[in-house]
C-alpha cells in the first residue's frame, strides 16, 4: 500500500513533468473594445481592468468612457529579440492621443535557449504620440497611466503571488502571498518591482510583469476600492507632470512552463537581450573574484578605528594582521570611515587629514590593496556644485543635491583612480531618489542620473556596486553594464537574519547582477565591538557569502579572524572558489511563502550548480532555519536534466545516496548554527567503478570553475586543476562507495592533471 507521503511525492513528480494536453499554453485575448484577459493553459488567470491616462489635470478611463477609442491597426515586424505581431488601439485623452499597443513576440530560439522557446510573451505599449501636459497625480504610489492593468480577483484555480519591493534589490519589501483582493499586499508606487504570479496545483506555471524600459519612472500601482477598485496597474509613476512628443513605454508579460526559478531567469534574460546587457564586466570584476576586508555597518572597525590610532593606522594593522596570519585578502573596503559627517551628504568626496593623514594614495601606494569606495549622497553644501563655486552643475533640493552633468563623473572617479579605486558604491539610491523632488516629476531625470554615473565609471575602467537601491534602479542596470553587484539584504549586524537572501538573489541572477550578502565575521566573540553582540552563525554567514557569487569580505577586528573558515571560500591566492551560478530559493519555498499549508520547506532551502558543460554538472544545496523536514527530489531542487546523480553531506563524503524521483533526498535538523550542506554528483562509470567526483571537500564548493577548468572522462578521468604556484589541494573521489582523497601539489605555474586511476597528479 503507498502511504499519504508517497502520494503526495507522485504527484509533484507529476506536477514537474506537467505539460499543456492540447490547451492553451499562453495567451493574451484581446477584444475589439480594448479590453483582454491572459489565458494560461486554457484557464483564465487575469482580466483586463480599465485603461486610463492622467492629461490635463484629470483622469481619462475606458470605465466611464472618457478615453475615447479612435482606432485600431495591426503591423508586425522582426527585431533583436524575434517576431513580433502588435496590435494598437489609438486613445484620445483629453487634449492627448495615446497609443496602446499588444506586441506578441514568438523569441528567436537560437537566442534563448534557457526556457521553453516556443513559448510566447507579450509586450504592453504606451506611446504618446503628440505628449501630455499636466499629468502628476497627488501621490507618487499612483500611476498617471493604467496599462496594463488587471482585476484582483478571486481565480477559479489559487494562484499565488511574490512582489519585490522597497530596498536593497526588493528585499526589504519582499511579499508573498495568495492572489485575491483582501490578500494582495505589495510595495507599490517608488518602491515597487516585478510581480510573479504562479499556480498551486500544475506547479510549473508562472507570469512575471514587469517594465521593459523607461525604467526609472515606471511604476505599478495596487488600487483599492477607495481610489476606485481592486486592480493593479503599470504605468509613468505618478509624480511626472509632463510626457514629452513621443515617449514609449513598455511593460512585459511572461510566461513560463518550468517554474518559478526558470521563469525569472528566462523574463531576464530577454530583458538582458533587449538592452544589450552581457556578462563581460562581471566576470571581470575583481572584487567578485577575490577575498576583501570590509569596514561597512557591522564591520567592527565601522566608524571606529583601533582604540587610540587613526584609520590609516588602522588599515596598516590590518594589512600586517592578514600577512602574518596567512589570509590572502585582495582588496579594502573603505566605508563611512572616510567622512566625519555624511548625514546631512557628502560636501567634498574625500578624507579629512585625521582619517588618512598621508593620504589615501600614499596609504594605497603602502599597502597595495585596491580600494572599494563607499559614497553616500550629495550635500546641497557640496563644492562641487556651481551654486557653491565648484565646476559643475547640480540640482539642490533642500539638503540634498543631484550631480547634471557626466564630466563630473568622469573628473570625480579619474581622481579616485590614483588612490587606488577599483569599484565605486552608490549608496542610499533610495533614499536620493525620494528625496530629490525633480527625480520624481521628470520622466528622463532618474534614467540620465545612472547613465551618466556608469558612463564616467566605464571611461576609468571602474565598476559599480548599487546599494539601498529600489528595483527600478536595479531594472535600470540593464542599461549599465558597469554594474556589476547590489546588496541584496538589509546591513550585516551580528546575529541577525541578513543571510537569508535566497529570494532576492533570484531577482539579481536573473539581470546578471552578483548579489552581495554584506561583511561578516569570522569569529563569534570579538570584545569591544561597538554593537555589544555576538555573531552565534559565522559559518552559515560564510557559506551564503561564497555561494551567493558576489563578494566576500570578512570584517573582524585585529586577533579576531579564523583563517580555518575564510579559506573554505578562497584558494591559496584569495581567489573565490565559487559555483557558476548564485544559490536562490527553490520554488517550493516561494509557494510556502504564499501558502502557509503547502507542503514546501518551513525555512530556507537553497540549490545552486557548478556547470562544466554537458552531463558535468555539481550540484549544491543548502538548508538553514528548517524547521522540522523536508523531502526533495532533482526536480524541486530545479536538477531536471541534470544526470543520474548521487547526493552525500559535506561532512561526510561517505554517506552517499541515489538523488531520484523514486529516492529523493530527506533534510532534517538543519538549524542556522548545525545547517545542512550537501553534494550532488553524476555517477561515472570507469572500469568497472561507480565513482563520484567529490572534488575538493575542504571547500564550500568542492567542484569550482575557479578551481577546475576541465574534466576528461574515458578508460580514466583526468581533471585540469588550477590556483597559487605550489598550492596543495585535497581532491576527493567516491569509488563503489567509499571516499578518499588525491593530494596534489600544484606546479610553479599554478596547474596539475589529476589521474583518478593513478591516484596522482602532475604540477605545471
Amino acid at each position: 500500500m503507498c502511504s499519504m507521503a508517497c502520494i503526495h511525492l507522485f504527484l509533484t513528480l507529476l506536477l514537474c513533468a506537467a505539460v499543456s494536453e492540447g490547451k492553451q499554453e499562453f495567451a493574451v485575448n484581446v477584444n475589439s473594445d480594448g479590453t483582454y484577459n491572459v489565458v494560461v493553459q486554457g484557464d483564465v488567470w487575469l482580466k483586463s481592468a480599465p485603461t486610463f491616462f492622467r492629461v490635463d489635470g484629470q483622469v481619462f478611463s475606458s470605465a466611464d468612457g472618457s478615453l475615447k477609442l479612435v482606432k485600431n491597426t495591426q503591423s508586425s515586424g522582426v527585431d533583436v529579440i524575434g517576431q513580433w505581431e502588435a496590435n494598437s488601439f489609438l486613445y484620445q485623452a483629453g487634449s492627448s492621443q495615446i497609443e496602446a499597443s499588444f506586441v506578441q513576440y514568438t523569441p528567436d530560439p537560437s537566442i534563448f535557449t534557457y526556457n521553453n522557446p516556443a513559448i510566447p510573451f507579450m509586450l504592453f505599449k504606451q506611446r504618446y504620440i503628440n505628449g501630455a501636459n499636466n499629468t502628476a497625480s497627488n501621490s507618487t504610489a499612483f500611476t498617471i497611466s493604467g496599462f496594463p492593468g488587471f482585476l484582483i480577483q478571486e481565480s477559479t484555480i489559487p494562484l499565488g503571488y511574490l512582489s519585490y519591493g522597497g530596498l536593497m534589490f526588493g528585499f526589504k519589501g519582499l511579499m508573498a502571498g495568495q492572489w485575491g483582493p483582501s490578500s494582495f499586499k505589495i510595495n507599490d508606487g517608488i518602491e515597487g518591482g516585478p510581480l510573479t504570479i504562479f499556480d498551486r496545483v500544475k506547479t510549473a506555471n508562472t507570469l512575471i510583469i514587469s517594465p521593459a524600459n523607461r525604467f526609472m519612472s515606471s511604476s505599478i500601482w495596487r488600487q483599492n476600492s477607495s481610489t476606485g477598485g481592486d486592480n493593479v496597474y503599470w504605468g509613468t509613476m505618478g509624480g511626472v507632470e509632463d510626457v514629452p512628443v513621443g515617449v514609449e513605454s513598455s511593460f512585459i508579460l511572461f510566461c513560463g512552463n518550468q517554474g518559478i526559478n526558470k521563469a525569472m531567469v528566462s523574463w531576464g534574460q530577454i530583458l538582458k537581450q533587449w538592452h544589450g546587457r552581457t556578462e563581460q564586466y562581471v566576470k571581470s570584476d575583481f572584487t567578485l573574484n577575490y577575498l576583501a576586508y570590509g569596514t561597512d555597518n557591522g564591520a567592527y572597525y565601522c566608524y571606529r578605528p583601533e582604540e587610540g590610532k587613526n584609520y590609516q593606522d588602522t588599515v596598516l594593522d590590518i594589512k600586517s594582521y592578514m600577512v602574518q596570519i596567512g589570509v590572502p585578502i585582495r582588496y579594502m573596503q573603505y566605508d563611512v570611515t572616510w567622512y566625519t559627517d555624511v548625514h546631512p551628504g557628502v560636501v567634498t568626496w574625500s578624507s579629512p587629514p585625521g582619517i588618512f593623514p598621508n593620504g589615501p594614495q600614499w596609504l594605497y601606494n603602502k599597502t597595495e590593496l585596491p580600494v572599494f569606495g563607499y559614497n553616500p549622497f550629495w550635500s546641497s553644501n557640496t563644492t562641487y556644485a556651481t551654486a557653491n563655486g565648484g565646476k559643475y552643475e547640480f540640482v539642490i533640493d533642500g539638503p540634498k543635491a543631484l550631480p547634471l552633468e557626466e564630466r563630473f563623473w568622469t573628473d570625480l572617479l579619474a581622481e579616485a583612480r590614483e588612490w587606488g579605486l577599483f569599484v565605486y558604491e552608490q549608496d542610499y539610491l533610495g533614499t536620493e531618489f525620494e528625496a530629490i523632488n525633480k527625480l520624481l516629476t521628470d520622466i528622463d531625470l532618474g534614467r540620465q542620473w545612472l547613465t551618466q554615473m556608469g558612463n564616467g565609471a566605464a571611461k576609468n575602467g571602474l565598476t559599480i556596486q548599487y546599494c539601498m537601491s529600489l528595483p527600478r534602479h536595479m531594472l535600470q542596470s540593464l542599461e549599465i553594464p558597469v554594474v556589476t553587484q547590489a546588496r541584496v539584504s538589509h546591513d550585516n549586524r551580528p546575529n541577525t537574519d541578513n543571510w537569508k537572501i535566497g529570494v532576492s538573489s533570484i531577482f539579481a541572477l536573473s539581470l546578471g547582477i552578483a548579489p552581495y550578502k554584506d561583511n561578516f565575521w569570522t569569529t563569534s566573540v570579538q570584545p569591544g565591538n561597538g554593537y555589544n553582540l555576538s555573531e552565534p552563525h559565522t559559518s552559515l554567514n560564510a557559506v551564503v557569502a561564497t555561494l551567493s557569487t558576489g563578494p566576500v569580505g570578512i570584517s573582524d577586528m585585529i586577533g579576531g579572524t579564523n583563517k580555518t573558515l575564510i579559506m573554505k571560500s578562497v584558494n591559496a591566492d584569495g581567489l573565490i572558489l565559487k559555483p557558476s551560478r548564485p544559490a536562490t530559493a527553490i520554488d517550493n519555498r516561494i509557494r510556502r511563502m504564499a501558502w502557509s499549508d503547502f507542503e514546501g520547506p518551513d525555512g530556507e532551502v537553497w540549490s545552486t550548480y557548478s556547470d562544466f558543460g554537458g552531463d558535468n554538472k555539481y550540484g549544491i544545496i543548502l538548508a538553514a532555519d528548517l524547521q522540522g523536514s523536508y523531502t526533495m527530489t532533482p526536480c524541486m531542487a530545479g536538477y531536471q536534466g541534470f544526470p543520474n546523480s548521487m547526493v552525500f553531506p559535506a561532512n561526510n563524503p561517505n554517506k552517499i545516496q541515489p538523488l531520484t524521483d523514486p529516492q529523493p533526498l530527506t533534510m532534517s535538523g538543519c538549524t542556522m548554527t548545525d545547517f545542512c550542506l550537501f553534494y550532488v554528483s553524476p555517477v561515472l562509470t570507469v572500469n568497472g567503478e561507480q565513482v563520484l567526483i567529490q572534488g575538493e571537500l575542504d571547500k564550500w564548493v568542492p567542484m569550482s570553475p575557479q578551481r577546475v577548468t576541465d574534466i576528461n572522462i574515458a578508460d580514466d578521468i583526468t581533471i585540469s586543476l588550477t590556483g597559487a604556484a605550489h598550492e596543495t589541494v585535497s581532491f576527493w573521489f567516491n569509488a563503489d562507495g567509499k571516499s578518499s582523497p588525491v593530494t596534489c601539489t600544484l606546479g610553479a605555474g599554478g596547474l596539475a592533471t589529476l589521474s583518478f586511476t593513478a591516484g596522482s597528479c602532475r604540477g605545471v
